[in-house]
């Protein structure tokens, strides 16, 4: 074990030990060619469009678009459970 661990555990230092990598990898989910997307597009391309072009006459705000956001997270429901329950299904 590092000394900088053992100095920590036992109470020897007020602060993390500067070696503990704890950053956050953040995966894009809404960028082009995310898996996120690219599996609507196969499965639900028809209702990622209609709510795409809600927001877009709606200045984006999501509120007004609460009937094509529930049609597409239905959706996206059914798809995911596809991808995530079929073992043929790579990205």
């Amino acid at each position: 074990m590092p000394m900088e661990n053992m100095v920590h555990m036992f109470g020897g230092t007020k602060k993390k030990s500067t070696l503990v990598d704890e950053s956050v990898i953040f995966f894009p989910r809404e960028d082009d060619g995310s898996p996120r997307q690219v599996i609507l597009d196969n499965f639900c391309k028809g209702e990622v469009s209609k709510f795409r072009e809600c927001m877009s006459a709606h200045d984006n705000d999501e509120n007004k678009c609460l009937e094509s956001k529930g049609i597409l997270d239905n959706c996206a429901a059914d798809a995911f459970s596809k991808v995530n329950t079929d073992p043929k299904w790579v990205f």
